[in-house]
């Protein structure tokens, strides 16, 4: 979890090649369904490009039907799943609860990476993405999440276009990161308040290299076997 710009989709990715986990991102999701020419579509498209936060039960029905296919597609409920972006109101994270119960799936480990707002800014707004993979660049750095150099305008995976996401214009941008104070940190507070009990939480310095929070992200989950609150 974490603020728009935070570096959630980078560290998604690299758990994903680390372990093998399956990564379920609500923003990839949603984005997928709003370029389809559908009532859905064109209502996430006017959602997205206000800055405002799509409605809990359109997010919460995605994931338990992505939860859902993963879980028959594996023939297992233990699954190793990534959820990238979500729960994002304390209204989706009750309903996390109640479909990781219904599907005898344990209780989440939480990673909070904590990002100062100024840091935040400037990240979304020198931040691109390749049109064709979605690989994510950043115009100071040139760097991807994977640490490839950007070249210019072209992806250096497929040479696809570099593209300024709808929701990372600067206007958006602050409308998101109000959004994000309003709704979703109180999730970290209802995260915090249930770790002893149920999963875990654990809060990162998110003000650092890709490499180093990776390091230390891979150090927590091999040994996530008790609950942590940090």
């Amino acid at each position: 979890m974490g603020a728009p710009g935070s570096g959630k989709g980078t560290q998604s990715t690299l758990l994903e090649s680390q372990f093998g986990f399956q990564c379920i991102s609500t923003g990839t999701m949603l984005r997928q369904e709003a370029r389809q020419d559908t009532p859905a579509g064109f209502r996430l498209r006017q959602i997205m490009a206000s800055g405002e936060l799509v409605d809990d039960v359109t997010v919460c029905s995605a994931v338990a039907s992505q939860l859902g296919t993963l879980a028959v597609k594996s023939n297992r409920t233990n699954v190793n799943l990534i959820l990238d972006g979500f729960p994002r109101t304390e209204d989706q994270a009750i309903c996390l609860d109640r479909i990781l119960g219904e599907m005898r799936i344990p209780a989440p480990l939480v990673l909070h990476l904590d990002v100062p707002q100024d840091v935040l800014l400037r990240r979304l707004a020198r931040r691109r993405q390749c049109a064709v993979c979605g690989a994510i660049y950043s115009l100071v750095s040139g760097a991807t999440s994977g640490g490839l150099s950007a070249g210019g305008t072209r992806c250096m995976i497929d040479g696809g276009a570099l593209v300024e996401r709808d929701d990372d214009s600067e206007g958006v941008v602050e409308k998101r990161l109000v959004a994000y104070s309003t709704s979703t940190l109180p999730v970290l507070d209802y995260y915090r308040k249930r770790a002893c009990s149920s999963g875990t939480y654990r809060r990162l310095d998110g003000n650092r290299s890709a490499a180093e929070i990776a390091k230390e992200v891979c150090d927590i989950v091999l040994f996530a076997d008790t609950a942590v609150a940090a």
